[in-house]
């Protein structure tokens, strides 16, 4: 997939973003559970989508930068905002082409959206976006991890086969 929107993009749902939510909260007993605003994540994915007052991300770059400061600014959870917002983001882009090697600047950059969203400027946060971003070939990351888990399920299987064998013998 380009970054300039030539191809078809793959967007989240509502449901998958509260899926990654939930999933982080599971990692989190601490946390508390809950949506503030189910209509501020579907405004999020919205806006990435299609825009809003004549305003509308055109590369991928900058749909994810929307994606991070919505779902983040808005505080859609009672709990957990920034740490779905990076998921959620980090998921478009694998589903998309690309790999997101974000490193400690985005604990930064999210803070900033959850205080004071008004002092980010989009153009760092974007070239941010893009320097921590490669294309990758998601097909065969797919098929790497299938391979993976049939060679995993042959070696349980031996290992179970082998247990077996020596209770008989």
């Amino acid at each position: 997939m380009a970054g300039d929107n030539s191809g078809e993009l793959w967007y989240p749902t509502v449901a998958d973003v509260i899926t990654i939510h939930d999933d982080i909260l599971n990692e989190y007993p601490d946390a508390e559970p809950g949506i503030r605003n189910r209509e501020d994540i579907a405004f999020a994915l919205e806006f990435i989508r299609e825009g809003h007052f004549g305003e509308r991300p055109r590369t991928i770059h900058k749909k994810a930068y929307h994606l991070l400061r919505l779902l983040t600014a808005n505080h859609p959870f009672v709990d957990g905002n920034k740490r779905t917002a990076l998921d959620t983001t980090a998921t478009f882009y694998f589903f998309n082409g690309y790999d997101f090697r974000f490193d400690d600047e985005v604990r930064e950059i999210l803070q900033q959206f959850a205080s004071d969203v008004s002092a980010v400027e989009q153009t760092d946060v974007v070239d941010y976006l893009e320097a921590t971003t490669e294309p990758i070939d998601v097909e065969e990351i797919v098929q790497q991890w299938r391979d993976g888990l049939i060679e995993t399920g042959v070696e349980k299987f031996n290992e179970f086969s082998e247990d077996a064998n020596g209770e008989e013998g």
